[in-house]
């Protein structure tokens, strides 16, 4: 796993993308206890998260087709430039600023997001050969794991400590490093084919490409529906519960990545051919979140809800992911990991203003309630699509419809 590390270019890539992320998961936090002095706190949060999400929609399309077309460490440089100074400017502005200003700032932070996701899933193959393809994955993901949870238990510490915006002018700090690792970086890039179609083009036939195949569409669309209705509703339910309990908000979030640690590392000794319903099940496991946060239990409690819930997402975050990086051919990875990342966020900036509203309006335990509702009737209802149970394994063996841009390739 660790050899990888021994390739130059890959090493510096991955030592400024463990700042990068570390940073991301201390935002977070931060920006969540910037807000709650506010009178209006779970609409303007609503606000902020969802306001992000719009910015990665906005992008994330455009970003996958660059990233089948460009230098992945240039597209990740301009979006460490944008997100920084989306960053600075919530930072000046400070917690009572103007909603529209914080919204609009967040939306420059979606933007940059979106350009960053599929160009960072992209570059591992264009910067390790091959053979050591498999192991520079694992890295990456055990490391997504540490960093998610260092930032976000050092976010909340930092923040009950001094103050949140002590934790947001780190974060600006570790964009800057993640850009000087960046620049300069050698990665292999292949050569655009003779009559490369526009880009609107290729984000078409992307699209196109994953409409042909139901079970990948619908696991989508399942993706869209949770983070709508019950990942939207949990963020924003968990900082209102926990967030004046000390540091327990970020502990709790750290839990969640701790356990995710351990899920993805669970993850990788599947070898059932029946991937698809194990991952899809998996999910089940932010049911005890739900549960926990709808009877306001003691924080203690949400904390062993939120590690098992980070457990499950990491199951089928790591299944789901291999299912693609070796199903997808290579010259459409980026545009999928694109389109999978806009249906994931498609509907978050509705579901966080909305429940940012419900959650003043309705109080935690009913939000809560919904949200366990929607998770279990949006999984129940993929399971029986063909293809799912073994995340294609039945469609590797028919032939595949061609997409528009086949004649070109």
């Amino acid at each position: 796993m660790f050899a990888p590390l021994s390739i130059p270019a890959f090493r510096r890539v991955w030592a400024g993308q463990v700042m990068n992320l570390t940073g991301d998961a201390a935002y977070g936090v931060s920006v969540a206890l910037l807000l709650l002095p506010r009178e209006d706190a779970p609409r303007a949060l609503g606000t902020v998260l969802g306001m992000s999400a719009l910015g990665g929609i906005v992008s994330i399309l455009v970003g996958g087709a660059l990233a089948d077309r460009h230098r992945r460490a240039r597209i990740i440089i301009v979006s460490d430039l944008l997100r920084a100074a989306a960053v600075a400017g919530v930072l000046l502005a400070g917690p009572f600023a103007p909603l529209w200003l914080l919204g609009a700032l967040s939306g420059l932070l979606g933007v940059g997001t979106g350009l960053y996701r599929p160009a960072y899933m992209a570059i591992l193959p264009s910067l390790v050969p091959p053979d050591r393809l498999p192991g520079a994955n694992a890295l990456r993901s055990i490391t997504n794991r540490l960093t998610t949870l260092l930032g976000a238990a050092a976010g909340g510490a930092l923040s009950v400590a001094t103050s949140p915006q002590w934790a947001l002018g780190v974060n600006v700090v570790t964009f800057t490093v993640s850009i000087l690792t960046l620049v300069g970086v050698s990665e292999a890039v292949g050569e655009a084919p003779e009559g490369r179609p526009r880009l609107a083009a290729e984000i078409a036939d992307g699209l196109r490409y994953v409409s042909s195949r139901t079970w990948m569409a619908a696991v989508m669309i399942q993706g869209t529906v949770q983070m709508a209705l019950v990942a939207a509703p949990v963020a924003l339910i968990l900082p209102v519960l926990t967030g004046r309990e000390g540091a327990w908000y970020g502990w709790i979030v750290a839990a969640e990545a701790a356990g995710a640690f351990l899920g993805a590392s669970l993850a990788a000794t599947i070898r059932s051919r029946s991937r698809g319903w194990i991952a899809m099940l998996a999910l089940l496991a932010q049911a005890h979140q739900t549960v926990a946060l709808m009877l306001a239990a003691p924080p203690s409690i949400i904390l062993a809800a939120s590690a098992l819930t980070g457990a499950g997402l990491a199951v089928f975050a790591v299944l789901w992911t291999t299912a693609l990086q070796t199903g997808v051919p290579a010259s459409y990875l980026g545009r999928v990991f694109s389109v999978d990342g806009l249906a994931t966020a498609g509907l978050s900036p509705v579901g966080y203003v909305v429940a940012g509203w419900l959650l003043a309006d309705l109080g935690t335990a009913t939000l809560a309630g919904f949200a366990g509702i929607a998770l279990v009737i949006s999984i129940v209802a993929v399971l029986p699509i063909p293809g799912l149970r073994r995340f294609g394994e039945i469609d590797d063996r028919r032939p595949q419809r061609r997409t528009g841009c086949d004649h070109l390739r």
